[in-house]
């Protein structure tokens, strides 16, 4: 069951920080921080009285809600970091345990990247590289999602096997894993299993040449360009 904290210890945490740094930069640390729009919204009106920056997680659903991106944009917020995990939407089906939730988001995501990037909010869009069903035409399809949706920040991980997940199970009976209960590999970025449409290698090349790419000084200037012009151009027509 998802707990909410009590939004006075929240705003107490706030203050305590501000004592140590009068102009922090913080980040609430929640995979999900909106799932409870009513309880975000009394947090964002408290928050926005402590004249702080912040940052979080949380998934596309916010989009959808013109009134909590106003409130986090006065409030202070950011960016928010958003779990993409693969620019095509065949890669998504049956990834969530549980539903296929992401996979019927897919057609939205550019438009909801416009949405809240147009409330001043930069968005840093998460992939996974090396997910079943993707081979090396993935690290392109990735430059080029990142490149097309005006993402601000784009931030690539391996598909990575946890001891004790319903995935290092599959693997296991699958014969994929290449160590086993190897903890020490389980950085989001060192490979542990065998991919279904590539080498081992090729994910590693592709991770390489891909990160050499979008974290290149003219690539990360060409998206944070568009998006300080994008907003310009959204505020001389009078839109939020």
């Amino acid at each position: 069951m998802y707990k909410l904290k009590p939004i006075e210890k929240v705003i107490a945490e706030v203050r305590r920080i501000k004592e140590i740094w009068p102009h922090p930069f913080i980040e609430f640390a929640d995979d999900n921080s909106f799932v409870n729009k009513a309880h975000s919204r009394r947090l964002l009106r408290e928050l926005a009285k402590e004249n702080v920056r912040w940052f979080t997680e949380t998934d596309l659903s916010i989009a959808e809600d013109a009134e909590l991106l106003s409130l986090m944009r006065d409030s202070g917020c950011e960016q928010v970091l958003i779990g993409f995990e693969s620019a095509v939407a065949s890669a998504l089906n049956g990834l969530e345990t549980r539903s296929n939730w992401k996979l019927r988001q897919f057609d939205h995501y550019r438009a909801a990247i416009d949405t809240i990037q147009g409330h001043g909010i930069t968005v840093d869009g998460c992939f996974v590289l090396g997910l079943d069903g993707t081979g090396t035409e993935s690290f392109e399809q990735v430059w080029e999602f990142a490149r097309e949706s005006g993402l601000y920040e784009v931030q690539i991980t391996v598909q990575t096997a946890f001891p004790g997940t319903p995935l290092y199970a599959r693997l296991a009976r699958e014969g994929r894993l290449m160590r086993r209960g190897a903890w020490e590999f389980c950085t989001l970025f060192d490979v542990n299993f065998c991919p279904s449409d590539m080498s081992v290698e090729e994910l590693e090349m592709g991770m390489r040449e891909l990160s050499r790419k979008l974290y290149s000084a003219e690539a990360v200037h060409a998206r944070r360009r568009r998006f300080h012009e994008q907003n310009r151009a959204r505020r001389a027509g009078g839109n939020p």
